[in-house]
């Protein structure tokens, strides 16, 4: 996996243009997956915070979504942004690639949007550390075929691959898609624990 870690200035010149809005439609996204109101969302490698705060409407007040990033730079940029906005269920977390500090099971989603091939494997099992039983992880990737925008052909994941690497985990796909013309989708669920039927033991 590559690392790369953007600075301010750089992810607002390649991240927040027209372009990806069309290309990449948060509100589209978030409709496809169900995200409802009263949802909580990580948001892991957040950025600018372009998928965060369209989250962050469809939840409502009495949801919340996480914007993760290692990026202290990013992190600022977004809480700001989240006061501009008056956006108060969004709450700005700054991480590491090994450590995400939120409590275990706190999420109903954590979006990995064009960032499985640049993170960590320890990132990823954060990342699924964080969802409660049910909850879904939904990753959104570049396609894997040239183009003039993202990373290089060869650092990109193929649909099979990131599934590989999230099946790994334990995680049980239940969807995918197709998000614009040159990123898919794959939405993954955390199981329920099983439940054995018990042995009724009497009283007497």
């Amino acid at each position: 996996m590559h690392e790369a870690t953007w600075s301010a200035a750089e992810a607002v010149t390649w991240l927040d243009t027209p372009e990806r809005r069309a290309g990449q439609d948060p509100s589209e996204l978030w409709r496809r997956v169900g995200l409802k109101r009263g949802d909580v969302v990580v948001d892991v490698g957040a950025g600018t915070g372009f998928f965060t705060f369209p989250a962050a409407t469809t939840v409502g007040p009495g949801g919340r979504v996480y914007a993760v990033d290692v990026s202290r730079e990013l992190v600022e940029l977004v809480r700001e942004r989240s006061i501009r906005q008056n956006a108060t269920n969004v709450t700005s977390v700054l991480s590491t690639r090994t450590h995400i500090p939120i409590e275990d099971a706190a999420a109903d989603v954590a979006l990995l949007a064009n960032v499985l091939h640049g993170i960590p494997p320890t990132t990823l099992d954060e990342a699924v550390r964080l969802l409660r039983p049910g909850g879904r992880l939904v990753n959104v990737d570049w396609k894997k075929e040239p183009g003039h925008e993202g990373p290089p052909v060869e650092h990109r994941l193929s649909p099979a691959e990131a599934a590989s690497a999230l099946s790994a985990r334990g995680l049980v796909p239940v969807d995918s898609f197709e998000l614009g013309r040159h990123h898919y989708v794959l939405v993954f669920e955390r199981p329920q624990p099983s439940r054995r039927p018990g042995r009724l033991i009497s009283a007497e």
